[in-house]
């Protein structure tokens, strides 16, 4: 059970007095910044794919005996959510520096959608299981990466070649 609680706080940022659910965001963003130069888009796809695996099980085991499953303290959710946000900065590495103000950014949109909960993210937020507990944070992530994409593409004017190619093949 220990270990269990140890992934579903993240390493216990989640047993934060204050606004674990942002610090845990935060540190994800750190780790990202520090380890971005060392990580291709496939990579970090594996490694989002494999928390978000590990976190269903860790989530689920953690919240059995509970009647509230989505405590303050689980913030894995945000761990897996906002890796998603951040996955535009790899995908646009050629044309943009890693930087951290393009972090922050991803940081601010995922926190935005993670609290704020637009629709469909409200839906999956109501569930009181496991799945609802971290796919209302995936969709968030994927809110704010398609955000941070368009934020990128229009503040370079330049897609990743493989945009340009399939776009300019889709106009012939």
């Amino acid at each position: 059970m220990r270990l269990v609680k140890l992934i579903v706080t993240f390493f216990f940022i989640g047993n934060s007095k204050k606004a674990p659910g942002t610090v845990a965001s935060f540190a994800t963003v750190l780790l990202f910044y520090f380890f971005a130069s060392h990580l291709d888009v496939f990579l970090f796809l594996v490694i989002i794919s494999t928390i978000t695996m590990v976190s269903f099980f860790a989530v689920r085991s953690y919240t059995a005996d509970l009647l509230e499953k989505d405590k303050s303290e689980i913030v894995v959710d945000e761990v897996v959510g906002q890796s998603i946000a951040l996955l535009p900065i790899l995908i646009f590495a050629e044309n943009t520096p890693t930087g951290f103000f393009m972090c922050i950014i991803a940081l601010l949109l995922f926190r935005f959608f993670d609290i704020v909960k637009p629709y469909p993210i409200n839906k999956f937020d109501k569930m009181n299981n496991a799945f609802g507990i971290i796919f209302d944070d995936v969709l968030a992530g994927i809110f704010s990466a398609l955000l941070l994409t368009l934020t990128l593409v229009f503040l370079n004017a330049n897609f990743p070649k493989i945009v340009q190619e399939t776009i300019g093949s889709l106009l012939q």
